[in-house]
């Protein structure tokens, strides 16, 4: 995975074991959590940080 902070679509697939579609999804709703928060989001990229927490996983637990 990427150490930017962002995590791609195949990063999602890979961390959460879904598909790419539910994936997309889960990107789509982070990022407009984030947008109504005020932050700026990038689309096809997700904040790695806020979705380990919005799927209950520590950082601790994710290798990369």
């Amino acid at each position: 995975m990427e150490n930017n902070g962002l995590l791609t679509v195949e990063n999602v697939v890979e961390l959460c074991k879904v598909s790419k579609n539910t994936a997309y999804k889960l990107m789509r709703d982070i990022n407009e959590e984030l947008k109504k928060q005020g932050y700026i989001v990038i689309r096809g990229r997700v904040n790695k940080n806020y979705l380990l927490k919005k799927l209950g996983i520590g950082a601790e637990n994710v290798s990369n």
